[in-house]
């Protein structure tokens, strides 16, 4: 008699599962699948804001957006993962950084409005010419940063030593 009951609670538990793993499926079946999109690009920018002299940025980022979009087709979530580096000039002279890895996230309000443009991992990596190494690490909110398209230093992290990376660019 206690296999019966036994198999008589079972047998809702097993269709109430089912039936909650339907649903699950059902749901995850109204949303497209991310769309996955390659890249490659190069861009120059000056920074004014650094050092006590203008320092201009070249560029090389390359890697893949991931869209993801609801059932309407609106972007819900933008995911970007890239390698740049970048090579700095001032006063006739040149730091070259190595390549360095970087995820992005652009995050979207109910409304489709970007709430937050998340940057994390390294920021910038650059071989000093007395032998030290450049580093910041960390992560960046550039919606915090209106209009700013490049940045040495994280929101949250560690900032590399911008003394030692604006007198290796010093007249």
């Amino acid at each position: 008699m206690k296999t019966t009951t036994s198999a008589l609670y079972r047998l809702p538990t097993a269709v109430f599962l089912v039936a909650v793993g339907a649903v699950i499926f059902a749901l995850s079946a109204l949303a497209d699948r991310p769309t996955r999109i390659p890249f490659a690009a190069t861009f120059s920018n000056v920074l004014t804001d650094v050092c006590a002299f203008p320092v201009n940025v070249d560029a090389t980022i390359s890697g893949t957006e991931t869209d993801y979009v609801d059932q309407s087709g609106t972007v819900t979530r933008i995911f970007i993962h890239s390698v740049e580096q970048d090579t700095f000039t001032a006063n006739g002279r040149t730091l070259v950084g190595t390549p360095f890895t970087f995820n992005t996230e652009v995050l979207f309000d109910s409304s489709g409005n970007v709430t937050h443009i998340f940057a994390s991992g390294l920021v910038e990596t650059i071989p000093l010419p007395d032998g030290s190494l450049f580093v910041s690490a960390g992560r960046v909110d550039f919606t915090q940063h209106p209009g700013v398209q490049f940045l040495l230093s994280p929101d949250m992290g560690h900032t590399g030593d911008l003394a030692a990376f604006c007198a290796a660019l010093s007249p």
